[in-house]
């Protein structure tokens, strides 16, 4: 199972971010079978946000990211590909 390490931006604030990513953090577990280990902000930069999680395989993240990329706009995910890197990672 890959570990996913994501840097973000984040245009709506942390504190709308939070709730839309804690508040779907059951679907992406059961739908998906994702797992959130850690999610944070950078202490002198709340907009860039940081995700470390399980993922069954990319194509699963790439699933969900494509199926629900709705939500993750409403989220105030920024996604433009230089506003976000991606780590893989053994788990």
């Amino acid at each position: 199972m890959p570990t996913l390490v994501i840097k973000g931006k984040i245009t709506k604030g942390y504190d709308h971010w939070l709730k839309a990513f804690d508040g779907s953090e059951e679907m992406r577990n059961s739908k998906y079978g994702i797992k959130c280990l850690y999610r944070g902000h950078e202490m002198e930069d709340p907009n860039t946000i940081h995700v470390v999680m399980f993922t069954p395989s990319m194509e699963t993240i790439q699933q969900h990211m494509e199926n629900d990329a709705d939500l993750i706009a409403e989220a105030g995910g920024d996604p433009s590909p230089e506003a976000n890197e991606m780590a893989i990672c053994s788990d």
